[in-house]
């Protein structure tokens, strides 16, 4: 290891120390850059943005830092950890726990400490998580008087880098020290007043993630009671010979208080046991609240289904339109609208609609299926063979299909 020249008082020479240092801060600074580089690109790929900042010491802070050592320790046995450092600023508290695991999990951490623990509760000074990492050896063999292989990284909330920005400015940088206890004490608050800042964000942050949770946990549970709707098959012809009554009953005015699951039960029970007028009003007092669209795309498409049970196609087009417009991925109401359209002899919009189905979802054999058979009507039969074993493909055991296929046979061949 390199030694700097000394003088007489047994103190580093100041002019040999700085030489050297001009020599090794380039190789400083790409090892630092490179250590960015490499935190940056780890955190970006798990979806985080924080401002990042670096710096090599500058000459002056080291070499000051540097006669510190040797007053402390004249035998020059400690080193200097931050030579090289980052700080990575995160908007909120809990950020510093996910960028310190990251940090963890990919660098080598050799210490780790929580400034705000060096405090009592009566003294101020800026909270910090500080780690160090090592570090690469640099090619030269020469290094600096007292430095190491590591690196120091700083986290920290944007306040509390506010706060150790101005507090340096005023305490660690002045050479004037706080004139009396009331300043002191009012830096004491308004670091308190910035630490539960933070605790407020944070908390307001949490309110937000937990409104978004039961959102998500809403919209599945909706999901999920539409998709146990599956005995609702728009495909089968609907019986006309229901009560006249059940077909004018009113809108339930009291189910506009329940909430949407309650809701969307109702309707599915009302819809499945074939109370189509009932299930209608029950889908549109569902429509009438706010709704993500997805949601009311899904809502639309069975109101649609129920219309058409009712024998109401021009309504039940109305409504798979509606369901496309807020949705155009909801593939039911694609094979829905194109049977509509098939039972109204509007063929060519009906070949259309399954075929937008069979490009969304190629690996499903619904759009297949419905195009097959209008197809038949159409009396194109190849066609429709050739759909028919598409769908067969996808499910061998699907017996509308088979029948229609050994049918197709005895027309072609």
């Amino acid at each position: 290891m390199h030694k700097t020249p000394e003088i007489n008082n047994g103190l580093p020479d100041r002019f040999a120390a700085k030489k050297l240092y001009a020599v090794i801060r380039p190789e400083l600074e790409e090892q630092l850059l490179k250590i960015y580089r490499s935190l940056r690109g780890l955190l970006e790929e798990q979806g985080y943005t924080p401002t990042i900042k670096y710096r090599v010491k500058g000459f002056d802070n080291y070499f000051n830092k540097l006669l510190k050592l040797y007053h402390e320790r004249p035998q020059g046995s400690l080193l200097i950890n931050d030579l090289l450092g980052l700080r990575v600023i995160c908007p909120f508290l809990e950020d510093l726990d996910i960028v310190g695991r990251l940090i963890a999990d990919n660098f080598e951490v050799l210490e780790l400490e929580h400034k705000a623990e060096q405090h009592s509760f009566r003294e101020f000074g800026y909270d910090s998580l500080h780690m160090l990492i090592r570090t690469e050896p640099l090619p030269r063999a020469t290094r600096l008087p007292h430095s190491c292989d590591v690196c120091e990284i700083q986290l920290r909330t944007i306040l509390q880098d506010a706060w150790a920005e101005v507090e340096h400015e005023l305490v660690y940088k002045s050479d004037i020290p706080l004139p009396n206890d009331s300043i002191r004490r009012k830096l004491a608050s308004l670091n308190a007043s910035l630490t539960l800042s933070d605790l407020i964000f944070q908390e307001i942050r949490d309110y937000q993630k937990e409104v978004r949770r039961r959102g998500l946990k809403r919209r599945q549970s909706v999901e999920c009671y539409l998709s146990e709707a599956a005995p609702i098959d728009i495909t089968q012809l609907p019986d006309l010979k229901r009560d006249e009554e059940e077909l004018e009953a009113p809108s339930p005015e009291h189910l506009k208080s329940q909430t949407l699951e309650k809701l969307m039960f109702k309707a599915l029970e009302a819809h499945s046991n074939n109370q189509f007028s009932r299930a209608i009003s029950i889908y549109g007092s569902i429509l009438h609240l706010k709704l993500d669209p997805v949601i009311r795309s899904l809502v639309y498409n069975h109101r649609g289904m129920a219309w058409f049970a009712s024998a109401e196609n021009q309504k039940a087009l109305e409504d798979f339109s509606k369901a496309l417009r807020f949705n155009e991925e909801n593939v039911r109401a694609w094979t829905n609208r194109g049977l509509v359209y098939r039972v109204e002899g509007k063929f060519d919009q009906s070949l259309e609609d399954y075929q937008r189905a069979i490009d969304i979802t190629p690996q499903q054999f619904e759009g297949y299926w419905g195009r097959a058979q209008t197809c038949y009507e159409m009396q194109f039969y190849s066609r429709a063979l050739n759909d028919c074993r598409e769908v067969l493909s996808r499910q061998a055991d699907f017996g509308p299909a088979q029948d229609l296929e050994k049918a197709l046979r005895r027309k072609i061949f």
